[in-house]
C-alpha cells in the first residue's frame, strides 16, 4: 500500500503533513521508486514539513521461481540488493537537483553493500544512508567494513569531516546534451591479459559496430575507422584486457 500512496503527491503530502502533527520526532518519508518522477511526491513531503527524504524502497517485480510460491499462488513483490543501486542513485540525484529541495536533507538506501556503495550515495547529496538487505546476507559486521573503508578512503585525500563529501559530484552530471560530442576514446587490447575467448569480438560484431576483427591468432584487433567508443567490448571482457586511449578529436563525418 505505501507503494501505491507514494505515486499520489497529495497523498504524500496529506500522510506527511499528518505525521508531522501527531509526532514530535524526525519525520523522513520512503519514496518509491515505482514511478517517473520522484520529484513530485518528494516536493509534497518537503512542503509538509518532512525533516528529510529517504530513497528508494523496493521495485515491484516479479518472481516465478517455485520458492516464491505460497499456498500455490504467486504475486507482486518487492526487488531490493545490489541490482537496484544505479535505480536509487538515479532517483537521489533527481532529488538532489531539484533547487526547490537544495536544503532537504536526503538519506540513501538501494544496493549498498560496499564502502564504494556508501561513497557513490553520498557524492551524490546523502548526508545519511541506510542498509537492510546487504545486512540481511552478510550480517551486522557489514557496517564495520563500510565505515573503515570510508575512514581510508577519506585519511587518503585528506579529508577530516564526512560532510565534505556530500553532493560533491553533482556538478559533473549533466544533461546527454551537454555531453562531449566532439570526442572519442579508443579501446586499447592488452594481449598479456588476453585469453582469445572471443567476447569482445562477438558483441561488437552482433550487438555494436562490427569494428573489431578475431583472426587466427584468436587475438582482437581494432577497426578504428568503425569504432565509435562505445567500450561494449570493455565490458564483456572477462580479464579486464581492454583499457582505454586516450581522448582524441573525431574524425570529421563520425
Amino acid at each position: 500500500m505505501g507503494s501505491d500512496v507514494g505515486q499520489d503527491p497529495e497523498l504524500v503530502t496529506f500522510y506527511t503533513a499528518y505525521v508531522k502533527h501527531a509526532v514530535s520526532i524526525p519525520v523522513i518519508p520512503k519514496m518509491t521508486p515505482n514511478i517517473t518522477l520522484m520529484s513530485n511526491p518528494a516536493m509534497g513531503a518537503f512542503f509538509a514539513g518532512a525533516d528529510a527524504i529517504s530513497a528508494i524502497n523496493t521495485i515491484k517485480s516479479v518472481t516465478m521461481d517455485e520458492r516464491a510460491e505460497v499456498s500455490g499462488q504467486w504475486t507482486v513483490s518487492g526487488l531490493s540488493g545490489r541490482a537496484v543501486k544505479p535505480i536509487a542513485l538515479r532517483f537521489i540525484l533527481e532529488m538532489a537537483k531539484n533547487p526547490v529541495m537544495n536544503n532537504l536533507k536526503l538519506s540513501g538506501i538501494g544496493g549498498i553493500e560496499t564502502w564504494r556503495d556508501a561513497l557513490e550515495f553520498i557524492q551524490l547529496g546523502c548526508s545519511n544512508l541506510q542498509v537492510c538487505t546487504a545486512v540481511m546476507q552478510y550480517g551486522y559486521r557489514i557496517i564495520d567494513d563500510l565505515k573503515l573503508g570510508l575512514q581510508h578512503y577519506m585519511a587518503s585525500r585528506g579529508i577530516t569531516k564526512l560532510s565534505t563529501l556530500v553532493g560533491e559530484r553533482l556538478s559533473s552530471f549533466v544533461t546527454p546534451n551537454d555531453l562531449d560530442r566532439d570526442t572519442v576514446v579508443f579501446p586499447i587490447f592488452n594481449s598479456d591479459k588476453c585469453i582469445g575467448c572471443g567476447r569482445c569480438y562477438v558483441s561488437c560484431m552482433d550487438g555494436g559496430h562490427q569494428a573489431i576483427t578475431f583472426g587466427e591468432d584468436r587475438k582482437p584487433h581494432l577497426v578504428g575507422s568503425k569504432c565509435v567508443g562505445c567500450h561494449l567490448c570493455r565490458l564483456v571482457c572477462p580479464t579486464g584486457a581492454i583499457g582505454v586511449s586516450k581522448r582524441v578529436p573525431k574524425r570529421k563525418g563520425k
